[in-house]
């Protein structure tokens, strides 16, 4: 049985929600309009996810994630952020920090969000929407995060990470093994060699941690701001996917 709870203030959506899953066996729903009905529903079980609205009363999504994610035992709740207008770049970065799973944009097809669910929750390291990504898609959601970073774009290690960033969300399990898979599949790719790829990558990081926003790097980045270092390889591509992975669903 999966549980889902929605923290939503528009009674007509949730009814809609509530519908659709009550046709559905294996699914269990509960609809709350407040954040005080929240808390008394999780005193008394843990769903595997929760529908949150990005602009719920008083506090907002957000305030709520952040709240959420220090109740919840890390990996057993997904928090699934819904929205009826597109987020800013430096919002979905706040959700990613604050350990959003997904972002989907209403109106949204019931079916679309019952298939997300049910990834998020049988298969979360292999999510279909990533499956269906595009390298374009990778270059235009980093694109201007890079620009606003000051990662500069004629550096050899931009493309790469841009490569290395598409080619993780498609095999999330890359990441756990950069030097082995990731690294040489990103040097397939390009035509240059895994010691390159590493070396040129390093070297586009630290551009912009010398020459770029480090006001922006440290929001995007919080866990490196308290020893004022910078991501390794991997830390920085990690953190894009899951901001790629959330642009992608606020995209439809």
């Amino acid at each position: 049985m999966i549980r889902i709870f929605q923290l939503d203030g528009d009674q007509a959506f949730r009814d809609e929600v509530a519908a659709y899953f009550s046709r559905l066996a294996e699914f269990s729903y509960l609809g709350l309009e407040s954040l005080e009905e929240l808390d008394r529903a999780l005193a008394g079980e843990t769903p595997q996810v929760i529908l949150l609205d990005l602009h719920c009363a008083p506090q907002g999504g957000l305030a709520v994630l952040q709240k959420l994610r220090g109740m919840l035992t890390p990996g057993k709740t997904k928090v699934l952020i819904m929205s009826t207008q597109a987020p800013g770049e430096r919002l979905l970065a706040q959700a990613a920090q604050l350990g959003a799973d997904y972002f989907l944009l209403r109106p949204v097809d019931l079916v679309v969000l019952e298939k997300r669910i049910r990834q998020l929750v049988q298969n979360p390291t292999d999510p279909a929407s990533f499956r269906e990504l595009s390298f374009k898609q990778v270059q235009d959601i980093c694109g201007s995060c890079f620009e606003r970073l000051g990662i500069p774009p004629h550096y050899k290690g931009y493309r790469y990470l841009l490569v290395g960033i598409w080619l993780a969300a498609l095999h999330p399990e890359w990441l756990n093994a950069v030097v082995r898979h990731l690294y040489p599949a990103i040097a397939q790719y390009c035509g240059v060699s895994a010691a390159q790829v590493e070396r040129a990558m390093r070297y586009a990081i630290e551009a912009a941690w010398e020459k770029g926003d480090v006001a922006e790097l440290y929001r995007l980045f919080p866990y490196v701001a308290e020893n004022k270092g910078k991501p390794t390889n991997s830390q920085f591509i990690s953190t894009m996917v899951h901001l790629v992975g959330l642009a992608a669903g606020s995209q439809g």
